[in-house]
């Protein structure tokens, strides 16, 4: 296959390979850039953290302070004391006050930013992406992955902060008591650190699996429900039940592993906790004995280790976690935002002007998999104004044919012109704009039926939208419904019938007044009564407009300009209905066989 678009091709970026992840240094290093529009807010929170742990840094050694008095026999100024103890919880309290709101406030300014940035990037993507992801699993990504990680920010990273400065704060000051006891107090880092390196990679790759799965549980259920009439047509709802809970014991199996490891850390650095508890209270206690150190000191020194030392050792466990599920969250975060849109407006492209309707494929190829062509060197020209009728069995390439036209795809070789311009060479949206698809399966979203008619030009009157759906014979339908064109027609037209819901979609299409149409099996859910008024509407629509008509009934098409054959990628029969019954090929005997079904369901 001697192809000339080499440049085209140069162009087009390379998408990052399927089910790549970052590895968790790269995917927290990468989450900073993300955070720099909130330093400011950070700093703040940061401040606010040191600041608040500084204020409870003080209360031990104030309570030692007391005791070594006491035990002394000095008078205490207990009011002086007691303001003192008073001063400093409000303290506390107040800026934890203050933290919470600036904690609040940046982890959802956050959480708006990644989700606007992962939505906007979604919508930018191929129609390919979406066809090779479950739904769920991308409604997911981007609500529970960018929820969890905001939860990081705000919450577990402030707890790291206020216990890494308490940390250092304390380790000086232990030092500064008693040397010995410091070394005795922290002498069980090494071994904490020792069972931590054992826990954490089993809790990671627990975390993964477990995110995965409730991933594919996501999936399962958006799926299913989606389907629900598909379920209940065929009695499906018991094996549907199974099949998902199923699903999620396995779910469950995993939580109680992640639990079980959890808890084996937890219960060791505890334990490790008491030893050290011990060993300070054994050698501090020998001390006082022998008068070498004060109860006071004792006191201040216990509750430095066993709340600023051993505190957050056993704290750091409980963000264990939330780390390990921020890392796999963030991994695919930034997949989702590393995937490459190949089809994307080209340096230097312009606006396309208004379409007169002059369509040429030119010796195009295409295929979805390497070496596995679906188109096979399609040319012809559709003039404007014509209508393009596409027929052959499923497969064929007629689809495909259409996805190309509206550049969902681009051609692995040849080229698309509209009026003399590669679709490559223009400005994507701009093209779309001028271009009306009604598919076999119309979707419609969960919004009154003004709204969902109006989606096809936002700035449309109700007026206008009124004279839409009247062209698509829907009117009198909507009009009978108490709320008419308010009415609230359910997720995907739920409430409506298959045939409302094709003659909405047209009028959507009418409304948007497209220079190029695409009738993707539009009337095929619509009985013979409703397809015979809306072929006028159709005819109307289609006048002055270059037409492309995928079809099965032959019926609809019989007054089409051109009638292209396809059979596996390529274009065996072309020509009007007239030449094409007369040639005695693939289209006069699908015609005369739908001809001899309508005989015998009329007999």
């Amino acid at each position: 296959m001697s192809r000339s678009e080499k440049a085209h091709e140069k162009d087009a970026p390379k998408p990052l390979p399927a089910g790549e992840q970052e590895a968790e240094p790269q995917s927290f290093r990468r989450l900073w850039p993300e955070l720099k529009p909130f330093r400011a807010m950070m700093a703040l929170c940061a401040s606010l953290t040191i600041a608040q742990s500084f204020f409870g840094f003080l209360p031990p050694f104030v309570l030692g302070d007391i005791v070594n008095r006491l035990q002394r026999g000095e008078a205490i100024q207990t009011l002086t004391y007691l303001a003192l103890i008073v001063g400093l919880a409000c303290a506390q309290a107040g800026l934890g006050y203050a933290l919470a709101i600036a904690m609040s406030t940046l982890g959802q300014r956050f959480l708006l930013h990644m989700r606007e940035k992962m939505t906007a990037h979604m919508q930018s993507l191929p129609l390919a992406y979406f066809e090779k992801n479950q739904t769920g699993k991308l409604v997911s990504n981007v609500i529970n992955d960018a929820n969890t990680v905001q939860q990081l920010i705000t919450g577990n990273l402030t707890t790291m902060i206020g216990d890494f400065v308490q940390l250092l704060l304390v380790i000086v000051v232990l030092f500064t008591i008693n040397v010995p006891m410091a070394l005795i107090g922290l002498s069980i880092a090494p071994i904490y650190i020792f069972s931590f390196r054992r826990f954490y990679r089993p809790l990671q790759e627990t975390s993964d699996e477990i995110r995965a799965k409730r991933d594919t549980m996501f999936g399962q259920m958006q799926e299913k429900l989606t389907g629900i009439q598909t379920v209940k047509g065929f009695g499906q709802e018991r094996w549907e039940a199974r099949s998902f809970m199923s699903t999620t014991r396995e779910l469950m199996g995993l939580n109680v592993h992640q639990g079980a490891l959890g808890g084996g850390l937890w219960t060791v650095a505890d334990a490790l906790c008491g030893v050290a508890t011990g060993l300070v209270l054994w050698y501090c206690g020998r001390l006082c004995l022998q008068g070498k150190m004060q109860a006071g000191t004792l006191v201040m020194f216990l509750l430095y280790a066993v709340t600023y030392v051993y505190g957050p050792i056993v704290r750091f466990l409980v963000v264990l976690d939330p780390i390990a599920r921020s890392q796999a969250a963030l991994a695919r975060i930034f997949r989702t935002l590393d995937t490459v849109n190949q089809v994307i407006d080209r340096p230097g492209s312009l606006p396309m002007p208004k379409i007169r309707g002059d369509v040429r494929f030119e010796d195009v190829w295409f295929e979805y998999e390497k070496g596995q062509p679906v188109l096979k060197g399609i040319s012809f020209v559709a003039n404007p104004g014509e209508m393009i009728a596409l027929v052959g069995f499923s497969g064929s390439g007629k689809t495909t044919l259409a996805s190309l036209l509206l550049r969902h795809y681009d051609p692995t070789s040849g080229r698309i012109t509209i009026d003399g311009i590669d679709l490559r060479d223009t400005q994507l949206l701009s093209f779309r704009s001028q271009v009306g698809v009604v598919a076999q399966e119309s979707i419609l979203f969960n919004a009154t039926i003004r709204e969902n008619i109006r989606y096809g030009r936002l700035k449309a009157t109700d007026e206008e939208v009124e004279q839409a759906a009247q062209a698509a014979s829907i009117h009198e339908a909507i009009v009978a419904m108490p709320a008419g064109y308010d009415t609230k027609i359910g997720e995907d037209g739920i409430k409506l019938s298959v045939g409302e819901k094709q003659r909405m979609a047209i009028a959507r299409a009418l409304l948007a007044d497209p220079r190029i149409l695409i009738l993707d099996e539009a009337t095929s859910s619509l009985d013979s009564q409703t397809e015979a008024l809306l072929q006028a509407a159709l005819d109307n629509l289609m006048e002055g407009r270059t037409s492309f008509v995928i079809a099965h009934r032959l019926s609809t098409i019989v007054k089409a300009d051109k009638i292209f054959v396809m059979e596996q990628g390529i274009i065996t029969e072309s020509g009007p209905h007239r030449e094409l019954i007369n040639n005695h090929g693939l289209y006069e005997r699908l015609y005369r066989e739908q001809f001899r079904v309508a005989l015998q369901a009329t007999a």
